[in-house]
């Protein structure tokens, strides 16, 4: 079956890129300050969510 709604292109995309615009998307007409502020959010959400995923492993480690 051909499904249309698939995209190729964004299939092609790594998984932080496509994971990046789907969480803040970066418009055309945003300001640099704008792209900035979305570029350093979702970097400090990745960042905060290997912190809590490793800290989460370490103490199921450190349990069994």
């Amino acid at each position: 079956m051909n499904n249309e709604s698939y995209d190729q292109q964004e299939e092609d995309k790594p998984l932080l890129q496509r994971l990046r615009g789907s969480v803040f998307p970066v418009k055309p007409t945003d300001t640099t300050s704008v792209k900035l502020l979305k570029d350093s959010a979702f970097y400090l959400f990745a960042v905060m969510a290997l912190l809590v995923t490793l800290l989460l492993g370490g103490a199921i480690m450190f349990v069994l």
